[in-house]
C-alpha cells in the first residue's frame, strides 16, 4: 500500500483485507452527509468494500446483502442513517430520482456502487473511489478522491499506520504468503482486533491508538480520564505483565511496540462464558458450575495479593464519576432530569459511601470481569482453565468488585442459586470462621453491586442513544433488577432516599427498549 499525491489516494490492496481495511478507514471519516460513489469493472470487489464499510459502521457481523434487486438498502449506524445503493440493473439514469438519490441528503451517509451509470444526475461525490483489478488474484488498486483533498491526510495517516503495523508483524515473524488476518470484534473503545492465522496457528493482535476515549467533561479532562481508564498499550501491558507474574490466565505478551501500539497476544480461543452460556440448552446451572467455580479460584487467588503500588486508587471519587453516568443518561432517557443541588448530593453521597471500604487492604480490581472477557481453556488444570482478557482497566480497590462483575453479569443471567453458592464458597475460602468479616464483605458486595450497575444503565442508553447501539437496551430489565435488590441493603440506604426524593419513577418502564 502507497500513498498517492494530495488530491487522489491510491492504494495497492495486496488481498481482500487489505480492501476490507481501506473500507474500515473510509468509515472513519465518513460524515453525515457524505455521499461516496464506488465503480470499477465488474468483479473488482466493490461490494466487498462496500459491506466492510457498512460492517464497520455497525458490527462485524451485519448481514449486509447486496442491493442489486432492491436498488437501496437502508441501515442505522452511530452516525446516522446510511443508504447502500447498486445502480448496475437500472435500465435510464432518471431512475436515481425515484430512488431518491439525486438529492444530497444532510444526515445521511450515501454509498452508491456503479454509479457511473447516473453520475450526471448525482451531483459530485464526497468520496469517488475506483477500484481497479490488478492481475489474477485479490491484488486491487484503490484510488481515492475527494471533493476536499484535505480530508485525504486522514486516510494517508492511517496508511502510514498500517505500513507500521505491517512492519511490526513482519519482525514478529506474522507475515508472508501463509499469514491470513481476519478483523474480529472488539469491545466499546478505540480499540481494534485482528485474528491472525499461520498454518493453524492462531495468535490475536491488538491495535490500540493512544489518547482520551472522549471529549472533556470535567476540569478539562474526559470521563476516560477521570475514571481512570487505560489510554494506551503501555498500560496494559503493564497490567498484563503483573497478572502474569501471578499466575493469571491472561493472553502472553508474544510481541510489542508499545509507543506505537501493537501487541501480538496468544489466542486463548472463543469460548468465552457467555457463548458457553448460550450454547448450554439444558437449563442445569451444574453444567456452568465448573466454569464459575475456576473463576472464582481465579479471584481467590488473585486477592490474595496486595495490589501492586502502580495502580490508581478506586476511590469515591472514581466511584461517583462512574455513577454520575446514571443521571447523565439514564435518568433523562426516563424523561427525569436532576437539578444541580440534587447532582452535588449524589455525588457527596458516593464520595461518603466510599469511606465503608477504608481499612480494607486494596487489592487489583479488573473491573470487567464478566462473561465476555472469561474465556474456557478446557486443556488446562484447575482455575487455570479461566482465561482473562481486557484487564488495561484494572484499579487499586476493594475486593468484592470483581466478584459482582462475574455474579451479577449485565449480559447473561445468572441463576440465584448459583450466585448465592459461589458468594458463599468465596467466603468461605477467603474468610474462613471469621463471620464478621464475612458480613462485611457480603455489605460491600452490595454497595458495590448498586455503584457498579447504577454506572451500567448509563452506559448502556449512552450506547444506546449516542452510539446507536440499540442491542445494549435488552440488557436494562437485567441491570435494573440488579439496582433493586442492591439497594434493599442498609448500606444503600442514602443512595434509596435520594431516588426517593429525586426521581421517585426511575424504574417506571422496566423494559428499556421502548
Amino acid at each position: 500500500m502507497e500513498p498517492g499525491d494530495h488530491t487522489t489516494l491510491s492504494i495497492e490492496a495486496d488481498d481482500v483485507f487489505a480492501t476490507q481495511r481501506c473500507a474500515n478507514w473510509l468509515a472513519g471519516i465518513c460524515q453525515q452527509g457524505d455521499t461516496i460513489f464506488l465503480t470499477g469493472e465488474l468483479g473488482a470487489g466493490k461490494t466487498t468494500l462496500a459491506r466492510a464499510f457498512i460492517q464497520a459502521l455497525t458490527t462485524v457481523d451485519t448481514n449486509v446483502p447486496s442491493p442489486s434487486f432492491t436498488l437501496v438498502q437502508p441501515y442505522d449506524t452511530p452516525k446516522g442513517p446510511l443508504f447502500h445503493a447498486d445502480l448496475y440493473r437500472i435500465a435510464n439514469a432518471e431512475e436515481v430520482f425515484e430512488l431518491g438519490l439525486s438529492d444530497a441528503e444532510a444526515e445521511r451517509i450515501t454509498l452508491i456502487e456503479w454509479a457511473e451509470r447516473a453520475e450526471q444526475l448525482l451531483g459530485e461525490p464526497d468520496f469517488h473511489i475506483r477500484i481497479v483489478h490488478r492481475g489474477t488474484d485479490d491484488r486491487r488498486r484503490i484510488d481515492i478522491a475527494a471533493r476536499t483533498p484535505a480530508r485525504l491526510q486522514e486516510l494517508a495517516d492511517m496508511l502510514r499506520r498500517e505500513k507500521s503495523l505491517l512492519a511490526f508483524l513482519a519482525d514478529a515473524g506474522w507475515m508472508g504468503e501463509t499469514i491470513t488476518r481476519m478483523q474480529i470484534a472488539g469491545d466499546a473503545s478505540t480499540r481494534r482486533y485482528e485474528r491472525l492465522d499461520r498454518a493453524g496457528n492462531t495468535a490475536v493482535l491488538m491495535d490500540w491508538c493512544a489518547g482520551p476515549d472522549g471529549p472533556a467533561i470535567f476540569d478539562g479532562k474526559s470521563y476516560s480520564q477521570l475514571a481512570h481508564l487505560a489510554e494506551a498499550v503501555p498500560t496494559y501491558c503493564r497490567v498484563s505483565r503483573h497478572l502474569a507474574g501471578l499466575g493469571i490466565g491472561v493472553p502472553e505478551i508474544l510481541s510489542a511496540d508499545e509507543p506505537r501500539g501493537f501487541v501480538l497476544l496468544e489466542d486463548l480461543g472463543t469460548q468465552t462464558l457467555d457463548i458457553v452460556s448460550a450454547e448450554d440448552a439444558s437449563d442445569e446451572e451444574d453444567d456452568l458450575s465448573p466454569f464459575y467455580l475456576e473463576a472464582v479460584e481465579t479471584l481467590v487467588h488473585l486477592h490474595g495479593h496486595a495490589a501492586p503500588d502502580f495502580l490508581h486508587n478506586y476511590d469515591g471519587g472514581v466511584m461517583a464519576v462512574e455513577t454520575s453516568l446514571f443521571l447523565d443518561w439514564y435518568l433523562p432517557h426516563q424523561n427525569i432530569e436532576v437539578s444541580a443541588a440534587a447532582r452535588a448530593q449524589w455525588m457527596d453521597i458516593w464520595q461518603s459511601i466510599a469511606d465503608i471500604f477504608t481499612g480494607t487492604s486494596p487489592v487489583c480490581v479488573l473491573r470487567d470481569f464478566h462473561s465476555v472477557n472469561l474465556l474456557w481453556r478446557p486443556h488446562k488444570q484447575g482455575r487455570h482453565r479461566v482465561g482473562v482478557i481486557d484487564v488495561q482497566d484494572a484499579l487499586a480497590g476493594p475486593a468484592a468488585y470483581d466478584l459482582v462483575s462475574l455474579l451479577q453479569d449485565a449480559r447473561i443471567d445468572v441463576a440465584d442459586a448459583l450466585s448465592t453458592r459461589f458468594i458463599g464458597h468465596y467466603i468461605a475460602r477467603r474468610f474462613g470462621d471469621d463471620a464478621p468479616a464475612g458480613e462485611n464483605f457480603r455489605m460491600q458486595y452490595a454497595v458495590l453491586g448498586l455503584q457498579r450497575n447504577l454506572k451500567i444503565a448509563g452506559i448502556f442508553i449512552r450506547l444506546a442513544a449516542r452510539d446507536n447501539k440499540w442491542k445494549y437496551l435488552a440488557h436494562l430489565p437485567r441491570i435494573i433488577t440488579y439496582i433493586e435488590k442492591n439497594l434493599r441493603h442498609e448500606a444503600a440506604a442514602p443512595v434509596r432516599q435520594w431516588l426517593t426524593t429525586h426521581a421517585p419513577d426511575w424504574a417506571a418502564s422496566k423494559q428499556g427498549a421502548d
